[in-house]
């Protein structure tokens, strides 16, 4: 075994603790800054290599009690056995890094709340019959019983769903819960009529390969009213925050603004944005999701279904204020381009990924100052962090 003893002097922001064995990048799950640990390598690259845990010599302070079982093993909570407020720090620290090169770069808030049993939707693994979630940097399953950071209920249609699922060589599931308790069932696993039957009492619609049975979606009731969540639309996962991350964009959205929203999902944004706005031209590239966006019935908001990546250049309706809210990969070229081209009064950037999110405000910068940046903690446990900048452009001086 090729082992080796390293102090963890930083934390990335995927979640690994980061060490140097003969100058070279060492990354390590588990592990936090201040820890002096033992591990093996397992994975060798060119410029930075990856290890696996063996021991921990001595312990960081940012280290605390851990809230399941599952930590060390499990690859969805690669904070999970780090304390809550240095998880803060850490997270603070990852997004000031990404924003480094911006001299008008500060974070005005951070907001967080209760820590456990916040989500309200989640993606899991099948194999074999198990249901649970990958182990860092492997295909291997961690089958749980308990979440602490799942929504009770939710946690307990997952179990009984385990009693029902027929065993296969592996599968997917999806499943979303409002506060009703109405939920919903995604699989790709084969299952039996009698299952399906089985699931049907305890899910309110189940979407698996031999089609849709029951409710296509529930409603999800928020600060600014109800929106819709289906199979494939996305969602928000905590249900704590909903309120203030509405609340916070709605706050800057330009009063009596004509707004474009991009990459709008199904109108969870939209929603708070409609008191503000005079009105909203909104673009998502799901069908599924801009139906259920209309069923909101938001009367200042029109949704209209468009790869804004590919086509941007397609939208001609007339607007001062762009409201984006893109998936992990950020912005495409053309959206960056667009927006230099038109130079909106505003720009409010919703991101869960503040590398990506920085390399597009670095495209546009030139023709903007930050005016506002706050981050929502709206996975605790986890590395990820959702970021909400708002740009103004940068007034001509004579």
């Amino acid at each position: 075994m090729n082992t080796h003893t390293l102090n963890i002097t930083d934390t990335a922001y995927e979640g690994y603790g980061v060490g140097r064995i003969s100058g070279k990048t060492v990354f390590v799950p588990f592990t936090v800054q201040g820890d002096n640990v033992t591990i093996d390598i397992v994975e060798e690259k060119k410029k930075y290599s990856f290890g696996r845990l063996l021991k921990i010599n001595s312990y960081s302070d940012h280290r605390g009690e851990k809230y399941c079982r599952h930590i060390g093993e499990c690859g969805s909570c690669l904070f999970g056995h780090i304390k809550h407020n240095s998880q803060i720090i850490i997270k603070k620290q990852i997004v000031k890094n990404a924003f480094r090169k911006r001299e008008d770069f500060k974070i005005d808030s951070f907001l967080s709340k209760e820590p456990l049993n916040y989500r309200f939707r989640v993606n899991m693994k099948v194999k074999n019959g198990k249901i649970g979630f990958l182990k860092p940097k492997s295909h291997d399953i961690v089958s749980v019983e308990e979440c602490p950071v799942m929504k009770p209920s939710l946690m307990n249609k997952i179990n009984a769903l385990k009693d029902h699922t027929d065993k296969i060589k592996d599968g997917k599931i999806y499943v979303i819960e409002n506060e009703e308790n109405k939920a919903l069932l995604k699989s790709d696993c084969n299952l039996s009529d009698s299952t399906r039957e089985q699931l049907l009492k305890i899910f309110d619609g189940i979407s698996s390969p031999a089609g849709i049975e029951g409710t296509k979606c529930i409603p999800v009731k928020t600060a600014f009213g109800i929106f819709y969540t289906g199979f494939n639309g996305f969602s928000q996962s905590n249900r704590f925050l909903t309120g203030d991350f509405q609340e916070t964009v709605a706050d800057m959205i330009p009063e009596g603004s004509s707004l474009l929203e991009l990459y709008a999902g199904s109108g969870f944004l939209t929603l708070a944005a409609a008191g503000k706005a005079k009105h909203i031209d909104a673009y998502e590239i799901s069908g599924e999701s801009v139906s259920l966006a209309k069923n909101a019935k938001i009367p200042n908001a029109c949704f209209q279904k468009e790869d804004v990546d590919k086509n941007i250049l397609r939208i001609s309706v007339p607007f001062d204020t762009i409201l984006a809210n893109p998936g992990r990969k950020g912005m495409g070229k053309n959206v960056t381009e667009f927006i230099k081209r038109n130079k909106p009064e505003s720009f409010i950037y919703v991101s869960c990924n503040p590398m990506t999110m920085s390399r597009d405000i670095h495209r546009i910068g030139e023709h903007y100052y930050m005016d506002k940046f706050y981050l929502l903690d709206m996975f605790p446990g986890t590395y990820h962090i959702e970021c909400i900048a708002k740009l103004t452009k940068k007034q001509k001086v004579n």
